[in-house]
């Protein structure tokens, strides 16, 4: 069991202490799966890592079978049974193999050689990292490092397994295959899995809410779910089907599943379905032009790897592309093409007018492209907020910096006020992103590529940074954005191309790219949740067009049809 007793964490900055966990009094109960919700900065992180041993408490205790962390005596054992993955898999990761990161910690506890060599066969597949084994981590994609962290844990069988946003760079695919595995090892572990997808969190068998530092929701899914102006109150969100329930007026508790949501609705009246037209396509001479775009990595050795095979893509101007495929399928290749981070092994590609494979004056081309990078710690690197997110703009020898920084910092939602002096590796991973996103947008890019962009983030700094991005786009701006949130990718996007090793799988208008969950689950893709809950609907009767792919439009739908 893991206690948790008036536990109290502050961390020390040079203008004093900043509380981030208030007196927290918590149990965790062996073989029982928790997720941990709350907004960014509530203190989520900081409490499992607590729990790790890697921060210690400013007051109060926490015992993990008895064994507590205040005592640095206990750190070996409660680490050998609480095992930690953090959000950013490259913070964990030490081999230069990926089999050798397996093996890592299981040498560490001095498993038998055999044992080791079993551990490492399964983890391989259970986590599709086979055909890696020999491979170094660093060339595989975000969301595979991430699946070899985990693995890396698993492997040494911990009792507890304390997971922070474990999911938030895995594709749909690997995703469902991680929950599924997880609900596997419920009997004999106890996870710990603090997260932002309110679907995810709706799996596990108890919930625990943060706000400012303190538990202010403990309980079973559907009651947690079922508080939607709390939940609102305190910057989160429920899972879609409980969102539009909630929307219709269905009483608590609220249904969290497509299916749920239709066994409580009522036969549908018998008023045809409305006939929509189809969104139109994006318009515009392209900005962004590939023809046989091709990158090796590794090229002329022997560990070279074909990343894009000859990729022909037009992106219009004005327009919002999104990049879906599953992890390693090339998505974040490209985009480091399009302001000259890599260049092509043969090919041609023009942005903004320039010739990215020929031209020398690759401040030019950034000058017009800004991209962020999957994870933002990659680009962060001043001591202050302030002096990281003036760097472009000084760097390009733009005017206005001071108001092109707060400018920025209030377009992602945060205050200049409470950060502009704050280091930005002392801030949570969602602060990170809108710091990084924000660094980018002080320069006024023409066209913004920006990979998961609402990883990591709360349910209300997601919607601020999709209302940015609307507004960005309505103001000119070309997005090209990469993500694994289909729903984000359903209500924002005006084209979906699908990337499948490297290949072109799909380029189409977002309904036909979620018209056939069939395609989209060899592609180790899903459709939105949204868009599922209006398929369940669909089969049980209700007049719900194909075009519909938000839960507005399913509540309008609904509404339609509704019999009270």
């Amino acid at each position: 069991m893991i206690e948790l007793k008036n536990l109290h964490f502050s961390y020390r900055t040079q203008t004093g202490e900043i509380p981030v966990l208030r007196g927290i009094n918590l149990s965790f109960r062996p073989g029982e799966s928790v997720a941990i919700i709350g907004a960014n900065g509530s203190g989520k992180t900081t409490l499992i890592r607590c729990i790790n041993c890697l921060l210690q408490p400013t007051s109060g205790d926490i015992l993990v079978d008895g064994l507590s962390v205040s005592d640095p005596e206990n750190a070996y054992e409660i680490r050998s049974r609480a095992g930690m993955v953090f959000q950013n898999p490259d913070d964990q990761i030490v081999s230069a193999q990926v089999e050798r990161e397996i093996a890592f910690g299981l040498e560490n506890l001095g498993v038998p050689t055999e044992e080791i060599q079993a551990r490492i066969h399964e983890m391989l597949e259970r986590f599709s990292l086979g055909r890696y084994r020999s491979q170094s981590p660093h060339l595989l994609s975000g969301g595979e490092r991430q699946r070899l962290a985990i693995a890396s844990v698993l492997a040494m069988r911990p009792r507890y397994l304390l997971l922070d946003e474990p999911t938030a760079l895995l594709d749909p695919g690997s995703r469902r295959s991680l929950l599924n595995l997880l609900e596997t090892l419920h009997e004999e572990i106890t996870s710990i899995t603090v997260t932002q997808l309110p679907e995810e969190a709706a799996r596990a068998q108890r919930i625990v809410a943060l706000y400012k530092g303190q538990v202010v929701m403990d309980g079973l899914p559907q009651d947690i779910f079922s508080q939607i102006d709390e939940l609102t109150r305190i910057g989160l969100s429920a899972p879609v089907s409980a969102l539009i329930a909630h929307r219709l007026g269905l009483s608590p508790p609220l249904p969290l599943t497509p299916e749920a949501l239709a066994d409580r609705l009522p036969p549908p009246s018998t008023q045809p379905a409305p006939n929509p037209e189809p969104p139109p396509s994006p318009t515009g001479q392209p900005i962004i032009q590939a023809k046989k775009l091709r990158h090796i990595y590794n090229q002329d050795l022997p560990s070279a790897t074909v990343a894009l095979h000859d990729l022909d893509l037009d992106v219009p101007q004005q327009s919002v592309l999104a990049l879906i495929g599953p992890s390693g399928s090339g998505k974040s290749t490209f985009a480091q093409h399009l302001n000259g981070l890599l260049s092509p092994a043969s090919g041609e590609l023009t942005v903004c007018g320039i010739d990215v494979v020929h031209t020398r004056n690759l401040n030019a081309l950034r000058r017009r492209v800004g991209l962020i990078f999957q994870f933002p710690e990659a680009q962060l690197f001043a001591d202050t907020v302030f002096e990281d997110i003036a760097f472009g703009p000084r760097n390009l020898g733009l005017d206005n910096i001071e108001t092109r920084v707060n400018q920025a910092l209030h377009d992602v939602g945060l205050t200049p006020e409470s950060f502009l002096h704050r280091s930005p590796f002392a801030l949570s991973g969602g602060e990170k992103r809108r710091v990084a996103i924000a660094g980018v947008l002080a320069m006024h890019p023409d066209v913004l590529i920006l990979d998961e962009p609402t990883a990591g983030l709360d349910p209300s700094g997601a919607a601020e940074i999709e209302s940015l991005l609307r507004r960005l786009n309505t103001e000119g701006t070309t997005l090209l954005l990469i993500s694994h949130d289909m729903d984000l990718v359903a209500r924002l996007a005006d084209r979906v191309v699908a990337l499948d090793q490297g290949r072109l799988a799909f380029n189409v208008l977002p309904p036909d790219a979620f018209s056939d969950p069939k395609r989209l689950q060899e592609l180790d893709l899903d459709v939105p949740e949204a868009v599922r809950v209006a398929h369940c609907l669909r089969d049980r009767g209700w007049p719900i067009p194909s075009y519909t792919l938000t839960v507005e439009a399913i509540v309008e739908c609904i509404s339609k049809n509704f019999r009270q």
